[in-house]
């Protein structure tokens, strides 16, 4: 009889004394940073923080139709080689742009390769009378620092994606305050789609295989 009233006994003790060590304010999770408050939520406190591997970075807040900040962005403007424009360009866009086909435009060396050239041209997305902002179609013009707003023009799921976190890279992981890289971060605006490449690990029999040597 002593030992079945043990077993009952002894577990539920057990589990009463690790509950009441989780609920005790001396025993409450200490993280390595700082407590901070999500921004959309003031009432849910975080024992980890984004920070540590953001502070160095210059943010650029993404808001909504309210002008609310969703997360953060690293200022592209200050990665930009070529910025501003008009060290270069004393012109606006439009008569820069040659119309012979055997001449040099501005910035000849950059290969456009995004939608067919009766899509798109670069002053579908670039200003044509200010060379140090981008375009909308309806004609607003943008900071570069907000360059996702012109792809999402045309790339509304992936912007959908982006937004929600399922598409793209976060900088510092899930920690609040969120800071994400923009579409241009990993993807050449001129061409944007990513080349075939290898894995990281080759499938050595494989190749083996195919090898006729």
């Amino acid at each position: 009889m002593d030992k079945i009233i043990n077993r009952i006994i002894l577990p539920i003790g057990v589990f009463l004394v690790l509950i009441s060590a989780c609920s005790s304010p001396s025993h409450k999770h200490q993280g390595p940073f700082s407590e901070i408050k999500n921004n959309s939520n003031p009432h849910i406190e975080y024992s980890i923080s984004s920070e540590p591997y953001t502070n160095d970075i210059e943010k650029i807040a993404v808001t909504n139709s309210a002008e609310d900040t969703l997360f953060f962005t690293p200022n592209r403007v200050n990665y930009l080689v070529s910025f501003p424009c008009n060290n270069c360009h004393n012109q606006d866009l439009d008569k820069m742009v040659s119309t012979d086909p055997f001449g040099k435009n501005a910035h000849w060396d950059i290969k456009l390769n995004h939608a067919t050239t009766e899509a798109l041209t670069c002053i579908t997305c670039h200003s044509s009378n200010n060379v140090e902002q981008l375009r909308l179609n309806s004609e607003k013009q943008i900071s570069y620092n907000k360059s996702q707003k012109v792809c999402a023009q045309c790339h509304s799921t992936q912007t959908k994606d982006w937004l929600g976190g399922a598409h793209g890279k976060t900088i510092g992981a899930w920690a609040p305050p969120r800071v994400s890289n923009t579409c241009v971060n990993c993807h050449n605006p001129h061409s944007p789609s990513f080349e075939t490449r290898w894995p990281s690990r080759l499938n050595t029999v494989k190749i083996k295989e195919l090898d006729p040597k």
